[in-house]
């Protein structure tokens, strides 16, 4: 964990990581709209360092792409996946309807809320998954 927070940590210093937040990324999307994670954030020690700074508490949403064809990577079979994400990160996890897509996209609309580390680990955590099943995929 305290390396996921060290990378993360830098990646928000980044100005072109930052400018790149918002954009539709190219990797597959999310769900069904349901929102996982526990709802008053992550349970006592699961992340506790992410309730320690009054920065992190304020609630902040970022919507991010993944491609339809991709959700259920980031879902998992019967949720599992996007709640381990969701307690892993502190951060709550909504994907967007089936057809429901982000403009101009096929790009399932997932949308993440919590503190900015909560949002960035979440988002990380997102992307590897992703990714990790496209690199497979290629093998």
């Amino acid at each position: 964990m305290r390396a996921a927070d060290l990378i993360l940590s830098k990646l928000s210093e980044d100005s072109h990581y930052s400018q790149s937040m918002n954009a539709p990324f190219s990797y597959p999307a999310a769900y069904n709209a349901m929102s996982y994670g526990p709802p008053n954030g992550p349970p006592n020690g699961a992340a506790g360092k992410f309730q320690n700074n009054k920065e992190d508490r304020s609630n902040n949403s970022v919507t991010i792409g993944v491609a339809d064809s991709h959700i259920g990577l980031v879902v998992g079979r019967g949720g599992r996946t996007i709640m381990e994400i969701s307690q892993g990160s502190g951060a709550r996890i909504k994907i967007s309807d089936r057809g429901d897509f982000m403009s101009g996209t096929t790009d399932r609309k997932v949308t993440i809320t919590g503190s900015q580390r909560a949002i960035h680990a979440a988002e990380t955590m997102i992307m590897q998954k992703v990714s990790y099943a496209s690199e497979r995929a290629l093998d």
